[in-house]
């Protein structure tokens, strides 16, 4: 089983996008994905290199607030970046 960390995307260069994970940000392949993609949206990943699924904003959100719960240290992670 795997548990997939929403990843909001920042910018788009053709099939190729910026996420945001937390604060930490990285290009990711939409190669493996057939809808369309829009900066703000949100993404599941696989092996943290390709986009699989679009998710819908509140289900992120609720699956943000559910780690930073099991995990605090996402929180403090996403108020750092969010700060700088």
């Amino acid at each position: 089983m795997c548990i997939a960390v929403p990843a909001e995307v920042v910018s788009i260069d053709g099939p190729t996008v910026l996420v945001d994970v937390y604060g930490e940000r990285f290009p990711v392949s939409l190669m493996m994905l057939a809808e369309a993609i829009a900066p703000g949206d949100f993404v599941a990943l696989q092996a943290k290199r390709y986009a699989v699924a679009k998710i819908g904003r509140a289900e992120a959100l609720a699956a943000r607030r559910l780690f930073e719960e099991l995990f605090p240290e996402l929180a403090d992670r996403a108020q750092t970046a969010r700060v700088a």
